[in-house]
């Protein structure tokens, strides 16, 4: 049976390599090969200026991008390696995304219910599936998240 992991927002920024303002994880759970995690859109993201004047809608890259982020939490605080090493923050690159599928507009005020699934982890490369949810609506969805990554 797997222990579950809980991260709070300050643990998150301790290990990410991403930071404010692209930090995109504001919280959390792994257990096994999948981590749910959220984002709240306040509305005072620098990109939202332009994204669209008085009409902020979330980037769909940015959603992409905050499920990327999920994956690392997972390669930063999951078990994947039977030698209990965490991948090297210095060491892990976003490189494709395949399938992706935006299927509603997100807005200041919506929370991001992300979950990344691991299909394949084995160095130097983790594959993996994510989802994003707005009140129980789908938002977003990659097939496949690859990242390359070493320790």
């Amino acid at each position: 049976m797997c222990n579950l992991k809980k991260f709070t927002k300050e643990e998150i920024e301790s290990f990410m390599p991403q930071q404010h303002p692209y930090l995109f994880v504001e919280d959390a759970e792994i257990e096994g090969g999948e981590v749910h995690g959220s984002y709240t859109i306040k509305g005072d993201e620098f990109f939202l200026k332009g994204h669209f004047p008085n009409n902020p809608v979330f980037p769909a890259s940015v959603m992409l991008e905050a499920l990327g982020q999920l994956a690392i939490v997972l390669l930063m605080r999951g078990e994947i390696d039977p030698s209990g090493k965490n991948a090297n923050k210095e060491r892990i690159f976003f490189t494709s995304a395949d399938g992706v599928r935006c299927m509603r507009i997100c807005k200041p005020g919506d929370r991001l219910e992300m979950k990344v699934s691991a299909k394949r982890i084995r160095h130097p490369i983790g594959i993996f599936e994510g989802s994003i949810f707005v009140n129980g609506e789908k938002a977003a969805y990659a097939e496949k998240i690859s990242l390359t990554f070493d320790f």
